[in-house]
């Protein structure tokens, strides 16, 4: 297993990956912090990573910086590995990569979508566990009332992310109306 510390700004995002059968995996992105705290949190959660830093191949960090940069990127999904999810989880990640750059979906939406309308909470679990923020775009999620709801890089890291998207929020943190897709 490896790592690769992309440096976004003033902070870097982590990527664990693995090769299996000649193509990478990518088994968890860390949001953006600083770089020693991260590789810290990786050697943490993945005490066999392998100690040198190695870059994932293809064009793949590139894309997730881009993420991050609020831009457009093309993704193949086929390389996160899913295989450790519930299957709600998956299910409910799967639905939020159907929600549109620029555009906002709600708990309660995917939840609908999902097959479960009552699970609104069990959707905020899932989304609060997603192993790829900004490629599985969690933070396009929000409460049904406009107003942010949770992120794991919190509050402020998600009305960046939004705002970079071009999402925009009132002065109370609610986003726009028009900014709705489910």
């Amino acid at each position: 297993m490896y790592y690769q510390i992309i440096n976004v700004s003033k902070e870097s995002i982590g990527i664990v990956w693995q090769n299996i059968g000649g193509k990478p995996q990518i088994e968890r992105i860390f949001l953006p912090s600083g770089k020693a705290k991260l590789i810290s949190e990786i050697e943490k959660e993945f005490p066999a990573i392998n100690e040198k830093e190695q870059k994932i191949p293809g064009k793949t960090a590139t894309q997730i910086a881009e993420l991050y940069a609020g831009k457009k990127a093309k993704f193949d999904f086929s390389i996160l590995n899913l295989k450790k999810l519930s299957g709600f989880s998956a299910k409910v990640l799967k639905e939020t990569c159907k929600i549109p750059h620029g555009k906002v979906g709600t708990y309660s939406g995917l939840a609908t979508k999902v097959g479960s309308p009552r699970a609104v909470r069990a959707v905020g679990t899932a989304l609060a566990n997603n192993p790829f923020p900004l490629v599985i775009p969690c933070h396009r999620v929000v409460r049904a009332d406009g107003s942010l709801g949770g992120f794991g890089g919190g509050i402020k890291m998600k009305k960046e992310l939004l705002s970079r998207e071009g999402i925009k929020t009132d002065k109370k943190g609610y986003v726009a109306g028009e900014c709705f897709d489910i």
